[in-house]
């Protein structure tokens, strides 16, 4: 896990126009070509994260910290009374009904513990960089040609992990999309 010494060492920006990544105020730069495939992801985390404090989050960068062994969670954001815990998922494959219940196995032991110490509120997010090139979309059974813009595109997978019941609704699944660019 080379790149996380790079990414611990200050705020990242993306620059897509010169493909690379700065890193505290260019005092380092990553080319976009120096990057294995697998380092895009602990970049989303460090950006997701970034975004989150840019919202008024307190954000530890758990999966940079822990890496393999983060136990499902990459980041764990405060704010008032709410605690996410959430999993950053940064790929161009589509997510599969399979791949959630993993998602979710494997964050639930690190999840039960947090909730027995927690008197906030709780979620476990999931993050995606593209909702549509993440999850399979298909029309819904009412589907209208005539008024496609009244028809709301459905994500069955997507519906699942948020339909998922876990720790008896104590902590709650949320989902957001936060895309990060890069060519």
């Amino acid at each position: 896990m080379g790149i996380a010494k790079y990414l611990k060492a200050g705020k990242i920006q993306i620059n897509s126009n010169e493909q690379q990544i700065e890193i505290a105020d260019k005092q380092l730069i990553l080319p976009f070509d120096r990057l294995k495939e697998s380092d895009w992801g602990y970049v989303y985390e460090k950006y997701v994260g970034q975004v989150l404090e840019e919202e008024g989050f307190l954000v530890s960068y758990h999966g940079l910290e822990k890496g393999w062994l983060d136990s499902g969670l990459d980041l764990i954001a405060t704010k008032d009374d709410q605690t996410y815990f959430i999993q950053c998922k940064y790929t161009r494959a589509k997510i599969t009904k399979s791949r959630i219940e993993w998602i979710l196995y494997k964050s639930s032991r690190m999840l039960l513990e947090k909730y027995k110490e927690q008197n906030k509120k709780l979620f476990f997010m999931l993050v995606v960089n593209n909702t549509d090139e993440n999850f399979t979309r298909r029309k819904p059974r009412n589907f209208n040609s005539n008024f496609p813009e009244t028809s709301k595109v459905v994500y069955p997978v997507l519906q699942y992990f948020l339909d998922h019941k876990y720790t008896q609704d104590r902590v709650k699944l949320v989902f957001r999309e936060i895309p990060m660019i890069r060519n």
